[in-house]
């Protein structure tokens, strides 16, 4: 009735409800820091863009191509507007790729830990991932493993950076030494969900899609746009990828909503700059203190930090019971916290001396 590989597969384990917990716990406040969203929400320029869209759409197709938005990104981005290719979120974009490149029997790689989507999928196209594991001190990418996993059944590789659930950001200089190693035939895909969190100045490799045809860069609006709900994500690449991608994808997945949302969002670069910096100095006060108490994590350019805390599930769970829910799902040992307002911060930091002291 089904594909094997799919058999076995687990649903998606979403976040408890607010209320739910609340209720459970008698708590009056909850800080929600387990899917890395913005507490600072999208630009208040999404929202009357929306609202200014007239009723007279809804019995309509919306535009196949998004054309206000495809115009709006390939203006900020600097690259050809027949380079991007639109999905439901990045997830879509993830699902699409999966499904265009890999085949029975390929293999992709990953490092290790990285977003679980990726492997998920290529399960689904009953591909095999192979997994590279990063420097267990610093967290960065071993690209000299991932190169020598590379073999004749190799068909994509992936790379969120920075990487999620570490934060880990890989410059771009040595993302790009890999790629000129990486045969033409294999694809790398750089997930640039969080690379608006970056320090750096040069934090993406988008502006080189132009030179490599197995370069393919994601983004999504769901992080530092703080769109989550609207799920607008975006793909740049080039021939051959682009028509086929083009093809594979549903006919309307943007609606006009999404459109004229995200294209408000993404003209509005000030609020953008705005959040960006709140977030980079709430890190900033965040990893000190954790210096300063010993707490072993990676050094994150995100909106999140991966922190080593023994127990994850006892952990999560006393810290659930103080108004704080954090993602204890990915590992037996660290946790990852998304920033929050810095009240809600404080609040971690002080229910995390609990547990760590």
């Amino acid at each position: 009735m089904m594909k094997e590989s799919i058999k076995n597969l687990a649903a998606y384990e979403a976040e408890i409800p607010a209320e739910v917990v609340k209720a459970k716990y008698g708590l009056q406040h909850l800080a929600r820091l387990s899917a890395n969203e913005s507490v600072y929400g999208p630009s208040p320029k999404v929202a009357q863009a929306i609202k200014a869209t007239s009723d007279d759409i809804l019995g309509y197709y919306p535009d196949g191509q998004a054309t206000l938005l495809r115009q709006a990104v390939a203006e900020l981005d600097d690259v050809d507007p027949e380079n991007l290719v639109f999905g439901v979120g990045a997830d879509e974009l993830i699902q699409l790729l999966t499904r265009t490149i890999l085949t029975p029997g390929t293999n992709m790689i990953v490092p290790d830990p990285t977003f679980g989507e990726y492997a998920l999928h290529a399960q689904i196209e009953q591909a095999e991932t192979k997994k590279v594991p990063v420097n267990v001190k610093s967290g960065h990418v071993d690209f000299k493993a991932m190169l020598a996993a590379v073999d004749d059944k190799t068909a994509m590789v992936w790379l969120a950076n920075p990487n999620n659930p570490t934060g880990v950001f890989e410059p771009v200089a040595d993302i790009l030494a890999f790629l000129d190693k990486l045969p033409k035939s294999v694809v790398l895909v750089v997930d640039e969900a969080y690379y608006n969190f970056a320090d750096e100045s040069d934090a993406t490799v988008a502006q080189y899609v132009k030179d490599y045809a197995n370069l393919v860069v994601l983004r999504t609006l769901s992080k530092a746009y703080g769109l989550a709900n609207l799920r607008v994500g975006y793909g740049i690449m080039t021939d051959p990828l682009y028509p086929v991608m083009q093809a594979v994808r549903l006919p309307y997945n943007l609606n006009t909503y999404q459109i004229i949302g995200g294209t408000a969002a993404v003209k509005d670069q000030a609020y953008l700059s705005e959040v960006v910096a709140k977030v980079q100095s709430e890190r900033i006060k965040f990893q000190k203190f954790l210096h300063h108490n010993d707490v072993t994590f990676y050094d994150s350019q995100t909106n999140f930090i991966w922190i080593k805390v023994g127990d994850t599930k006892k952990v999560g769970a006393y810290l659930l019971s103080k108004g704080y829910q954090v993602n204890d799902r990915l590992n037996k040992e660290w946790i990852r916290i998304a920033l929050g307002t810095p009240e809600d911060n404080e609040g971690m930091r002080q229910a995390l001396l609990d547990v760590i002291e």
